[in-house]
C-alpha cells in the first residue's frame, strides 16, 4: 500500500492522472469485501495480491527486456505493472479463490437469505412488467417464481423442520436467483451506463458504488454457475455411474451449505417490511435501476438487521 501511494503520487505529479482509476479500486474492493465476508479470512486476499503483482511485474520486466531500443527503468516498469495489476488481480483472485477455497467460498445460506432473494425476484418480475399469463413461457415462468417464492416465505415464517429435500430445493432456488441477478447486474451495468446526475460528486459516488456492487456480484456469478452447471447433462451422461456420482456429490454440497438454524419470525417480518418498502419506493419513483437497488439491498441489509436486533434486545 505504501509502495502504491508513493508510485501513484509520482505518477500523478508527472502525468496528472492516478495509476489506478477510482472505479477500478471500487471494483476490486467489491470483490475483496464479499470474498472476505464469505471466507472470514484475509489469507486468500494477501496471497493473491502478492502473486498477481509479482506476476504482473515479472511480465512487465520480461517485456521490457525483450523490447528493442529501450533502456532499463525500474520506475517505469513499476508504474506499468501497477496499471496492469487490477486486471490480473481480478482474474487471478476469482480463479484462486475457487481453487484454494473450493468449499468455503460458497456462502452459507439461510432461510433469511432465500427470503430476501425471493422478494427481490418478485420485485424484478413486476418491475420488468412480466406479470402476464397470456404467454405460455411467461405463464410457466410466473408459476415457478410464485411457487418457489411462496415456499421460501413459508419456511421463513414457520418452524417447520428443514429436511434435506427442503434444503436442496431452497439452495438450488437461491443459486438460480443469485446467478441470474449477477448476470442481470452485469448486463444492466453496460445497458444503463453511469448517468444518474449532473452533479460530479453524486455522479462519482454512484459510479464507484456501481463498480463496487459489480465486484460483489462477480463473486456470485462464478460461484453459483459452478453450483448449477453440475446438474446439466454433459458428456458424463454417457458414463451414467460417474454422472450419478457427480450429481449426488453436488446435491450434498447444496444441502451442506444450507444452515439448520431457522430464522426468527421477527427477522422475517423486518426483512419483508424493509426490503418490500425499498423495492416499492424504487418501483414507484424510479430512483435507480433495479439491478443497482437489488444488489445494494443485498449488501446493506445484513448490517441493518444486526442494528435492528441490537436495539430490539436493548428494549427487552
Amino acid at each position: 500500500m505504501i509502495l502504491y501511494v508513493i508510485c501513484d503520487s509520482n505518477f500523478y505529479e508527472t502525468d496528472g492522472v492516478h495509476l489506478i482509476p477510482l472505479h477500478i479500486l471500487a471494483l476490486i474492493s467489491g470483490i475483496i469485501f464479499e470474498s472476505k465476508r464469505i471466507t472470514k479470512a484475509w489469507t486468500t486476499v494477501a496471497v493473491i495480491t502478492i502473486i498477481s503483482f509479482i506476476s504482473t511485474f515479472g511480465l512487465g520486466l520480461y517485456l521490457y527486456y525483450i523490447s528493442p531500443n529501450s533502456e532499463f527503468d525500474l520506475t517505469q516498469i513499476l508504474n506499468l505493472s501497477i496499471l496492469a495489476w487490477p486486471i490480473v488481480f481480478f482474474i487471478l483472485y476469482v480463479v484462486f479463490s475457487l481453487l484454494f477455497n473450493k468449499k468455503r467460498i460458497v456462502p452459507q445460506l439461510t432461510e433469511g437469505i432465500t427470503l430476501i432473494l425471493s422478494i427481490s425476484m418478485i420485485y424484478w418480475v413486476i418491475d420488468n412488467g412480466l406479470v402476464r399469463f397470456d404467454n405460455i413461457i411467461l405463464r410457466t415462468f410466473m408459476i415457478i417464481v410464485i411457487s418457489l417464492s411462496i415456499f421460501s416465505l413459508y419456511n421463513a415464517f414457520s418452524k417447520a423442520y428443514l429436511s434435506d429435500t427442503k434444503k436442496l430445493i431452497l439452495s438450488i432456488w437461491s443459486s438460480i436467483i443469485m446467478f441470474f441477478f449477477a448476470i442481470d447486474n452485469l448486463h444492466g451495468f453496460f445497458y444503463y451506463g453511469n448517468a444518474v446526475s449532473t452533479n460530479e460528486l453524486i455522479q462519482g459516488t454512484y459510479i464507484a458504488i456501481q463498480y463496487f456492487l459489480l465486484g460483489v456480484s462477480s463473486i456470485y456469478m462464478i460461484q453459483n454457475f459452478m453450483m448449477l452447471m453440475g446438474f446439466l447433462l454433459s458428456w458424463k451422461i454417457f458414463f451414467f455411474t460417474k454422472y450419478s456420482d457427480a450429481v449426488r456429490e453436488l446435491k450434498t454440497q447444496h444441502i451442506d451449505r444450507y444452515s439448520d438454524t431457522q430464522v426468527s419470525k421477527s427477522d422475517s417480518k423486518f426483512c419483508l417490511l424493509f426490503v418490500g418498502t425499498i423495492f416499492f419506493l424504487n418501483y414507484y419513483y424510479k430512483i435507480v435501476p433495479r439491478q443497482f437497488i437489488i444488489w445494494l439491498t443485498f449488501v446493506i441489509f445484513p448490517f441493518l438487521l444486526m442494528t435492528y436486533n441490537h436495539f430490539l434486545k436493548k428494549k427487552k
